[in-house]
């Protein structure tokens, strides 16, 4: 029973592609001559796409004019295609090889029976060797389409056949025009885009040359058309990380300019109109399965799956994570309402056991019910009031009539001790569960983004990943596990492993840069019992300056306030200001804690507002005592300068971005204090020289006493500029008010 269309290798679909390539490169030319393409094409093939692909190229070359030269070329192409039919699906070397040498030699029979020069003799040998050449790089094409894997082209024996077929290639489809649009050139743009877009200068550079030759063998009265495109692409790929819009628009912008230079004739003017449409088709290229699988060092199909498998997983816990919230919570709803209690049963609990057998139970529990009841609300009401009931307590027939005051006195004084109890015990119960709570919604959040982080577009480099693990291994670490990916262009090296590393991290950059061939800022190295973790990350376009000074509220006492900065393995900078409840020892106690806790968070990978949420739970259930801090973080993106600060019941903080002044209000309550935190963000992109300044509540700034600092500040000298903030600070705080003082300026540079 059909249930829909199945779609094999040989698929009719498949079979129309072939032939349609086929009918192309027959269609071209290389050198005055047809291109030999068209038969390595049929030379990578085999089976039914072997036949498809010949039946393409003969019936292109009938239709042509120049009878006598075609003939030669269709009973080569059609010796391949025996051949491929006689060998099948064999694979290896061997048969690549002598699909090659076979391609090489029809395509040289064919051009020597038409040549009449000596330069023609030499041009045929050329093509010939072309032709064998492009067989193999076809057949590495296929390869890698049909394993689903990418291209690694670090290896000479692949890489050099598969760039000269890609430079005739685009020298053959230049040879094309469809109106004033040039084949050839809108395939040139297309490549240079992606690899500016995926390699930045390095991809940019090697397919721009490419490009150049095949554009250049084909214009031979306008070489340095594809010379401009190459240009083009290098100042693109200095701006790819900014996206898509502005790199086709850097490449269109570079290559009007220069082709105006030599002149807006009718070459020219076709020149841009192919680039404007090979620009618009890499907009609607889907670039995240182009950036995994094309251009060298990506995942293979099974590498792929198995991040896609582990994010899967991730999310996996989280929901269970959350499934289990959802029980807890409704489980303790359903004890609650099973443990309430009226208050009345304290009296009635203890009036039964006592009353029991006393002559007036029925007097006072029957014929004066409510006296009775309203006499033991007002006992209940002292209870309350926090005083212990005694026989003098009693009022009503009750204090004549009662004769077991005492007991009744007891008991009640003892029900309602363990009602008080088991209240304050449920109250705990309650805020721990509801920590309990929030520590299983905040660790949902944590695998959350971390199945996030692993859905990135991010491509794996296995042969630097090995290179890495060599390196580690001689610098003395034990069996190192190392991982380099590549986010939007950028390195990052993550490494585990055990022992000591016997260098120092600026001994470890150095090798680093040595090794993988790129230019790495400081390694951070963190050690956890006998492990130690590695991440590095490629020098990224921005770097920060700090300075800060803190001025405690006596001499003679240990300032409040902590402050740390530091930058993790994925090119993120922080600083972090807290201020512990009150002033001194105690204080710093707690404002230490959130800083290292957090620190030590964030160098784990945890994004900031999940690392936030588990701060303010673990702070919750720190001590008996009341812990909190205020909390300022500052987040720069080193790549793009994309800076967030987040409050936590923190002081201002200004941002000077030219002349101007900004004030952020601190906003929310501290960490520590509800189970709930309230936490305000703001966003903004930083450029070059922008100064952001953060302080404790013992700082009151004016944005125009600070733009009046900074306008009168000719040297820039940030330690100096941080003792003035605090120094003028603590000179405009009021008498009896003062408070410890921190204040932290960070400047972002280039």
């Amino acid at each position: 029973m059909k249930k829909g269309i199945v779609v094999k290798n040989n698929s009719y679909v498949k079979l129309a592609l072939i032939v349609i390539g086929s009918w192309i490169m027959a269609s071209s030319t290389v050198l005055g001559r047809i291109s030999p393409l068209c038969v390595s094409f049929i030379g990578s093939l085999s089976g039914v796409n072997a036949i498809a692909a010949f039946l393409g190229a003969s019936f292109r070359l009938l239709i042509s004019s120049d009878f006598t030269e075609i003939i030669p070329y269709i009973i080569a192409a059609a010796s391949v295609t025996a051949v491929r039919l006689a060998i099948g699906r064999s694979k290896g070397f061997v048969t690549v090889l002598s699909s090659a040498f076979l391609c090489g030699a029809g395509t040289l029979l064919a051009n020597v029976i038409t040549a009449d020069k000596s330069s023609e003799l030499m041009e045929d040998f050329l093509l010939a060797f072309v032709c064998a050449v492009a067989c193999y790089g076809f057949t590495m094409l296929k390869t890698a389409v049909n394993k689903g894997s990418s291209l690694t082209l670090s290896n000479p024996v692949k890489a050099l056949p598969i760039a000269v077929t890609a430079v005739f290639l685009i020298a053959s489809l230049a040879s094309l025009n469809f109106g004033i649009f040039n084949f050839g050139q809108i395939l040139s743009v297309i490549s240079i885009l992606i690899a500016a877009y995926r390699y930045r200068f390095s991809g940019a550079g090697a397919v721009g040359i490419i490009c150049a030759l095949g554009v250049a063998l084909a214009l031979e009265d306008k070489q340095f058309i594809g010379l401009i495109t190459a240009v083009g692409g290098i100042t693109a790929a200095a701006i790819a990380p900014k996206g898509r819009i502005p790199l086709t628009a850097s490449l269109i912008f570079t290559s009007a300019i220069i082709g105006a230079v030599f002149g807006m004739d009718k070459d020219m003017l076709s020149f841009i109109a192919s680039i404007i449409v090979g620009s618009v088709i890499f907009m609607l290229l889907p670039l995240n399965s182009i950036k995994k699988n094309m251009s060298g060092k990506g995942f293979g199909g099974s590498e792929e799956k198995a991040s896609d498998v582990v994010a899967g997983r991730l999310e996996l816990v989280g929901e269970t994570l959350s499934e289990l919230k959802y029980a807890v919570e409704k489980t303790a709803e359903a004890l609650e309402s099973e443990k309430e209690r009226d208050i009345s049963n304290i009296y009635n609990s203890a009036c039964d056991t006592v009353c029991k057998n006393c002559r007036f139970n029925i007097k006072c529990w029957g014929d004066e019910y409510n006296d009775s009841v309203r006499t033991m609300n007002k006992l209940i009401q002292l209870l309350k009031c926090g005083e212990r009931i005694v026989p003098d307590s009693f009022t009503g027939a009750l204090a004549e009539r009662c004769p077991r005051k005492q007991q009744l006195c007891d008991s009640i004084n003892k029900k309602y001790e363990d009602y008080s109890y088991a209240g304050q015990m449920n109250r705990r119960l309650k805020e721990m569960r509801g920590i309990l709570t929030k520590q299983l919604d905040n660790t949902e959040k944590l695998f959350a983004s971390m199945a996030k982080e692993m859905e990135k577009d991010t491509v794996y480099d296995r042969v630097a990943s090995v290179k890495a693990e060599r390196l580690l291994e001689r610098c003395g670490l034990s069996a190192p596990k190392a991982a380099v990916n590549i986010t939007d262009g950028f390195m990052c090296l993550e490494a585990y492993g055990k022992g000591d590393i016997s260098c120092s991290a600026e001994e470890l950059g150095d090798l680093l840069i040595q090794t993988l061939q790129k230019e790495f800022d400081l390694p951070l190295v963190l050690k956890y019992g006998d492990k130690v973790r590695i991440t590095a990350f490629e020098r990224s376009e921005y770097f920060v300056k700090s300075a800060s000074c803190q001025l405690s509220k006596k001499n003679d006492s240990a300032n409040g306030d902590y402050i740390t900065c530091f930058v993790d393995g994925k090119g993120y900078y922080y600083s972090i200001l807290s201020d512990g409840m009150g002033s001194g020892t105690r204080a710093r106690i707690d404002s230490a804690f959130v800083c290292g806790l957090l620190t030590k968070l964030l160098e784990c990978g945890i994004e900031a507002e999940a690392a936030i949420e588990l701060l303010n739970t673990s702070l919750l259930v720190k001590s008996s005592d009341e812990s909190f801090a205020t909390l300022d973080l500052c987040k720069v993106d080193l790549f793009t300068g994309e800076t967030t600060i987040y409050k936590a019941g923190g002081a201002d903080s200004y941002i000077k971005s030219g002349a101007s002044v900004t004030r952020i209000k601190g906003k929310g309550l501290p960490v520590g204090v509800c189970e709930n935190l309230s936490m305000s963000s703001h966003s903004f992109t930083a450029g070059e020289n922008d100064v952001i300044i953060m302080t404790s509540d013992g700082a009151e700034l004016s944005e125009k006493w600070l733009e009046q600092t900074f306008s009168h500040d000719s040297s820039h000298n940030m330690d100096e500029l941080v003792k003035t903030v605090a120094s003028a600070a603590r000179f405009n705080s009021e008498r009896g008010r003062e408070d410890d003082i921190s204040v932290v300026a960070l400047k972002i540079k280039k």
